[in-house]
């Protein structure tokens, strides 16, 4: 069966890609059509009137046409631009809608599977039971954290998600997130290392929203153990800026492309592996983490080479008086 799903998967991706590419290609032409060359032809009188004229107006119509010629190929380049993202997002989200679907599905499946199996009888083995339940207990935290997130997401887009900020040692925030990290460590079985330097001395506290921040930081955590190899080496930092006091969460993954760099934290956007293309992910992890730092007053960055991994970077400001 799921040889079945990833032989779907594969298939579907390049034919949607095809078709958001010949909808670039019409448009393309469409802009050739209506706005360049309409364009070079004003441009053409327009300079035409200001070679040949010899009276003022003439050179005021020659100024007045190249005017109209520059504002209609900005007007529909602007319009390109503007249609051609929205191409592009509703292709995401269509993406996003089928991965959703698999994901929830995955879940769905084996818990049916093993509830079928519990209640036909057949297992009598102790031990056995207790692995169904184990998996039917992983599935459903599983498929309860998807829903959670996907229900998070909508509340941050309708503008309902309220945050309530309290002075805080950012290193409560990593002590939380790592607290919610644990559970995942403990299933590695020993093939992830998170390393916590120290915090400095002199690092001030900032107001930060305890379990919004936390959520976001966990997000970037379960995004380094999702997308390393099997020997996973995070590193925690706390920092002190000019007028900032940040978090940076390094791994050893396989890096993010400069030109993927500035895509990453927008909604549904995935960054796939060519290593590992059937990593797990929604495209809402990063896209959370954005808003919440941005609620905050903050920023997010990321530092990354191909084949060197990547550090994210919370920024958040340091209260006033603080400073």
């Amino acid at each position: 069966m799921s040889t079945v799903r990833k032989q779907a998967t594969v298939r579907g991706q390049p034919k949607g890609r095809d078709q958001y590419a010949s909808q670039i290609r019409q448009l393309v032409a469409l802009m050739l059509l209506f706005a360049v060359l309409p364009g070079a032809l004003l441009i053409s009188v327009g300079i035409l009137v200001l070679v040949f004229g010899h009276k003022a107006h003439d050179y005021v119509f020659g100024t007045l046409i190249l005017a109209l010629a520059a504002t209609l190929i900005a007007g529909i380049t602007a319009t390109f631009l503007y249609i051609r993202r929205g191409t592009s997002l509703a292709r995401l989200q269509n993406e996003f809608v089928q991965k959703v679907s698999h994901d929830l599905r995955t879940p769905l499946t084996s818990i049916r599977m093993f509830v079928e199996t519990l209640q036909s009888g057949k297992l009598t083995d102790p031990n056995k039971v207790n692995e169904c339940l184990d998996v039917l207990a992983t599935e459903t935290g599983r498929l309860t954290s998807m829903v959670e997130r996907l229900l998070r997401w909508a509340s941050m887009e309708a503008g309902h998600r309220a945050y309530n900020p309290t002075r805080l040692p950012i290193s409560r925030v990593v002590d939380q997130a790592l607290k919610a990290l644990d559970p995942q460590l403990k299933l590695l079985d020993g093939k992830a290392i998170v390393q916590r330097t120290p915090a400095p001395e002199n690092l001030p506290p900032v107001d930060v929203d305890l379990d919004a921040m936390s959520e976001a930081l966990l997000n970037l955590l379960q995004n380094a153990l999702r997308y390393t190899p099997d020997d996973k080496r995070i590193q925690i930092r706390c920092e002190l800026g000019e007028k900032e006091v940040g978090v940076s969460i390094s791994d050893n993954g396989p890096g993010i492309a400069k030109h993927e760099q500035s895509l990453i934290f927008e909604k549904f956007y995935r960054v796939v592996d060519p290593a590992n293309p059937n990593v797990q992910g929604s495209g809402l992890g990063l896209a959370i983490v954005h808003h919440v730092v941005r609620a905050h007053n903050g920023r997010v960055t990321v530092d990354s080479d191909l084949g060197k991994g990547a550090t994210f970077h919370i920024w958040l400001p340091i209260p006033e008086g603080d400073v």
